[in-house]
């Protein structure tokens, strides 16, 4: 029955072939992406098992790709994703226990970091911001009744899998305060709240659109549900339900960063916050400090949130030595040598890449955050129209809650697609042709898409 999971990429490549690339995004891709969870996937004989995403992904990526290479456009991003898919599929390959193993983790690092990071770099910018930011915060605010439900420790999700697709999932959800942490479609609460903490602030750009009435087709029901602040309610509505403090953190640092398009001095007031988010981050590391300060006579007595801050905090103590013997390469995914007190969840995914890949990985993964960060700080000071500059400021906002609480859990389920769709996005947001115009539909496109680029 899981089988049926094809369905999505056979569409999306039935688009791409028809010329409809847009369209097997919009309409194929992000649904998958966005409503699948990523355990709902399909093993096909030789290759490792793919997500419904991941095979809408690949006809999409992969002319995505071929419209880079035409272009001739290049940017030290690029590169940089690149030979971060590299140093993985290096540590892979070398280090896992069965070499296939190891190629398998390789042609899946391509897919969801390479062709989700040109999807964004390609497919976008400019003339279809507005149609696609649209997509993601309804898809995002879809599953927001299953997440209630989830919150009541059921998982609809769970149960579609086991009982009619016939997959391994489980029907329940993790608890904490009497209720389920909500996960959504992304399975994981904390993975979740970086992707409503994401949506939240690229729907900040539709409420200023809305509000500054520079475009007039959000349509007549989503401007009545803007007009009321009800997308942006959901969202931190469903993100409470997660439980989780690290996205929460993460959503006020968003807030302070959506603030600075609003000022016509944009770097004097991008300075200011700067200089606010690095002392409250001092202040949140000495609260840290404190809070975790737990002998083990006390553990028994205090809370699940309190426990898991200490877990944390040991594991950053614990593993960075561990990281640093695995030299260049790492230990790959499976070889990471276990520590006494510190299970297998890595809740830290700069620390995670440290133990997989080695010093080349990290590195890597953060040139790719500073450069992520630095081209929308850079894009929000050049640009000259309002509704740029403030879109740029949501991006860098979503860039904020992306990394931050990166620091404190692992990048799973669909969120390195995601993650590696906004950046690429990131890299390629340029002036709109018409700032102030309507936004027409996806153009169509010449037919035989894949013709096209080899001519």
């Amino acid at each position: 029955m899981s089988a049926i999971l094809l369905l999505p990429g056979i569409i999306s490549l039935f688009l791409v072939i028809r010329g409809r690339l847009e369209t097997a995004f919009l309409s194929v891709y992000l649904p998958s992406l966005l409503l699948l969870p990523e355990k709902y996937n399909f093993r096909l004989p030789h290759l490792p098992p793919f997500s419904a995403a991941e095979y809408a992904l690949m006809p999409v990526g992969i002319a995505a790709l071929l419209r880079f290479v035409k272009s001739g456009s290049f940017r030290l991003m690029d590169t940089l994703v690149v030979l971060f898919s590299i140093s993985l599929s290096i540590s892979e390959i070398m280090h896992e226990p069965i070499i296939a193993d190891g190629i398998f983790a390789a042609i899946s690092s391509v897919v969801y970091f390479i062709l989700a990071y040109m999807t964004g770099r390609m497919l976008i910018e400019p003339d279809f911001r507005l149609a696609v930011v649209r997509r993601i915060v309804i898809l995002m605010l879809l599953p927001g009744p299953i997440a209630v439900y989830q919150w009541m420790n059921r998982n609809i999700y769970g149960i579609i899998g086991n009982r009619i697709l016939k997959l391994p999932m489980d029907e329940f959800v993790d608890m904490r305060a009497g209720h389920g942490k909500a996960g959504g479609s992304f399975m994981a609460s904390e993975i979740d709240g970086i992707a409503l903490g994401i949506t939240f602030a690229l729907n900040a750009w539709l409420v200023f659109l809305y509000k500054r009435k520079l475009v007039g087709n959000l349509g007549k029901l989503f401007s009545k549900l803007e007009k009321f602040h009800v997308p942006a309610l959901l969202l931190v509505f469903y993100l409470f339900l997660t439980q989780e403090r690290g996205p929460l953190m993460a959503l006020v640092v968003a807030l302070l960063i959506l603030q600075i398009p609003k000022f016509r001095k944009p770097k004097l007031i991008t300075g200011f916050v700067a200089v606010t988010l690095i002392v409250g981050a001092l202040g949140a590391k000495q609260y840290f400090t404190k809070y975790t300060n737990i002998s083990d006579d006390q553990y028994d007595s205090v809370s699940e949130q309190a426990r898991s801050a200490l877990y944390r905090r040991r594991m950053n103590e614990r593993m960075q030595s561990v990281a640093e013997m695995g030299g260049w390469t790492g230990w790959g995914g499976n070889g990471v040598p276990e520590v006494e007190g510190v299970g297998k969840s890595i809740d830290n995914e700069f620390l995670r890449v440290h133990l997989i890949q080695g010093r080349l990985g990290y590195i890597l993964f953060v040139l790719i955050c500073a450069e992520s960060i630095r081209t929308a700080v850079a894009q929000l000071w050049r640009f000259q129209a309002l509704e740029d500059r403030a879109f740029a400021g949501s991006v860098l906002a979503a860039l904020a809650c992306l990394w931050i609480t990166l620091y404190t859990v692992y990048m799973g389920e669909q969120l390195p697609q995601f993650a590696f769709l906004l950046i690429g996005w990131g890299q390629s947001i340029m002036p709109r042709r018409t700032s102030t115009a309507p936004v027409a539909a996806f153009e169509s496109q010449p037919k035989f898409v894949f013709r096209q680029v080899f001519e």
